[in-house]
C-alpha cells in the first residue's frame, strides 16, 4: 500500500479540478473556481470559508478604504464596470450591518454621573420640571421606555395602573404601549431581530427617492448608491458603539457627536461623487431626500413596532 495514500497533498493543481481549464492563477480563467486541494486540510478549509464569507483576499481592504477614503467612488466603480477588485454592494451591505448590530448588542450601556441625559444617541434619562405634573402620555411614555431599557416588567399595582391609562390612548399605539409594559424583555428582542430586515427593506425605497430627484439615470445605479451609503453609515455608527466599550462618557460622546455630525457631511460629498451638480443643488436635494427618507422611516418604524407587538 503508498505510504502516502492517507497524506493529504497540499501542491497546487496545474489544472481546474471543477473544468480541467490550465491554471494561471488562484482562480481558474473559464469557471472562476478557486484552487483549492481535493482534500482540503482543516486549515485551507477555514481560509477558504473565511474568504467566501468576508472577501478577504485583498478586495475586502480595497472597498472598505474606497467607501471611507472616497465619497461615491464606489458607486461609480461599479457603474462604469471596474468590479472585480471590491466585494459585492449586498456583502458589504450585510457585513457592515452585522457588524453593527452585533456592535450594538455588546455594547455596555454609557452613563454620566450625574444622571444626566448625553447627547446624540447615548442613553437619556427623562427628566419632569420640578414643580411640573407629567401629563398622562408622559408617564405611560416613561414608565414604557424605563420597563425597555431595564428589560424588566413594572411591578403589578404601577402595571395595572398604566394599563388603565393605556386604554385611554389613541387605538393604534395601544398594543406596543401594553407590551412593553407586560413583556419588556420579550418587546425589545422583538424589535431587535426584526430592525435589521426593516432597514433591508427600506433600501430599495430610499433609492427611489432618490431615483425621484436624480431623474435620467436607470433604477439600479439609485441602488447601488443606496446600498453604498448604508454600508458607511452602519460602520460609522458601528464605532459610536465601539467607543462605549472604553468606559468614558466624555469620550464616548465626543465620538458620538463627531460621528453623527460627519454623516451628513460624508453624504453630500457621496452625492456629489456620484451625481455631480453644485453644492448648492445637491444639498437642496439631500434635504428633500433626507426629510422623505426620514417620514418614511418613522411609519415603517411604527409599523414594526406594531406587528412585533401583535405578532410576537
Amino acid at each position: 500500500m503508498d505510504d502516502s495514500a492517507g497524506t493529504i497533498s497540499t501542491t497546487r493543481a496545474a489544472t481546474c479540478l471543477n473544468c480541467g481549464t490550465p491554471l494561471v492563477g488562484p482562480f481558474c480563467s473559464a469557471c472562476g473556481q478557486r484552487d483549492v486541494p481535493p482534500y482540503p486540510s482543516v486549515r485551507e478549509l477555514a481560509v477558504d470559508a473565511f474568504w467566501e464569507l468576508s472577501g478577504w483576499d485583498g478586495r475586502f481592504a480595497t472597498t472598505v478604504r474606497a467607501l471611507l477614503r472616497h465619497p461615491g467612488k464606489l458607486t461609480r466603480e461599479f457603474l462604469e464596470g471596474r468590479r472585480a477588485r471590491y466585494i459585492s454592494p449586498l456583502r458589504l451591505y450585510l457585513m457592515s450591518s452585522l457588524v453593527f448590530f452585533i456592535a450594538a448588542a455588546a455594547a455596555p450601556d454609557v452613563r454620566l454621573e450625574d444622571g444626566k441625559a448625553m447627547f446624540l444617541g447615548l442613553r437619556v434619562t427623562p427628566t419632569v420640571q420640578t414643580g411640573s405634573t407629567p401629563s398622562r402620555a408622559q408617564r405611560v411614555g416613561d414608565a414604557a421606555g424605563q420597563a425597555m431599557e431595564t428589560g424588566q416588567a413594572l411591578d403589578p399595582a404601577a402595571r395595572d395602573s398604566l394599563l388603565a391609562e393605556i386604554a385611554r390612548a389613541p387605538g393604534f399605539m395601544q398594543p406596543f404601549l401594553r407590551r412593553s409594559l407586560v413583556d419588556p424583555a420579550g418587546f425589545k428582542r422583538g424589535i431587535l431581530e426584526a430592525m435589521p430586515r426593516m432597514l433591508f427593506v427600506l433600501l430599495p425605497v430610499f433609492a427611489a427617492i432618490v431615483a425621484i430627484f436624480y431623474r435620467g439615470r436607470k433604477y439600479p445605479e439609485h441602488l447601488y448608491f443606496a446600498i453604498h451609503l448604508h454600508a458607511f453609515v452602519f460602520l460609522a455608527l458601528s464605532l459610536i458603539e465601539l467607543s462605549k466599550f472604553t468606559g468614558a462618557p466624555a469620550l464616548a460622546g465626543s465620538i458620538a457627536t463627531i460621528t453623527l455630525l460627519g454623516i451628513p457631511v460624508y453624504a453630500t460629498f457621496a452625492f456629489r461623487g456620484t451625481y455631480g451638480g453644485s453644492i448648492v443643488r445637491t444639498l437642496t436635494k439631500e434635504v428633500a431626500i433626507g426629510s422623505m427618507y426620514a417620514a418614511t422611516t418613522a411609519v415603517a418604524f411604527v409599523t414594526m413596532m406594531y406587528l412585533v407587538a401583535l405578532l410576537d
